[in-house]
């Protein structure tokens, strides 16, 4: 089976009238792909024609290879976009497993009492259970919050 597909691909790329037509079908993506990826779209495409097509169904082998290789170099674009979304550096604000090491670290540089505000605060404590619990103010609570964060965020940048 393989063998007699790899003989009539191979007839087919010396036959003009099948290389124009897969040329044709890859012409407007000449600007988005280079020559190889579209070479090899264009053999996928035979392929997947001497394999998938079937004349009762009333399309003729060339419409079916053209659309073939339209269809295969239009996949080829759509997967190097995706690529090339993915390839660059993640974002900085993007957790990864070395966070938790630097905050430990940076609230070791912290005081034992804006340790424990911060922790608080991120238990989702109010400004108004962390003033009675500190025994301050309100107001200086929240200002010593608004100091250690600041401090947090230098260290961070």
């Amino acid at each position: 089976m393989i063998d007699c597909i790899n003989t009539k691909i191979e007839n087919a790329l010396k036959d003009d009238n099948i290389v124009k037509i897969m040329n044709k079908a890859s012409k407007r993506f000449r600007n988005q792909l280079d020559k190889d990826t579209i070479n090899t779209c264009q053999l996928n495409a035979l392929w997947k024609t001497f394999v998938n097509h079937d004349p009762a169904k009333g399309a003729k082998f060339t419409t079916y290879l053209y659309n073939g290789v339209f269809i295969e170099c239009m996949k080829e674009i759509k997967f190097s976009k995706k690529s090339d979304r993915f390839s660059g550096k993640l974002h900085d604000n993007i957790p990864n497993k070395n966070d938790d090491f630097l905050m430990i670290d940076i609230l070791d540089e912290l005081s034992e009492t804006d340790q424990q505000m911060f922790i608080d605060r991120l238990s989702n404590m109010t400004i108004s259970e962390m003033s009675q619990k500190y025994n301050t103010n309100r107001e200086s609570t929240r200002r010593k919050m608004h100091k250690i964060i600041k401090n947090i965020q230098k260290k961070f940048s």
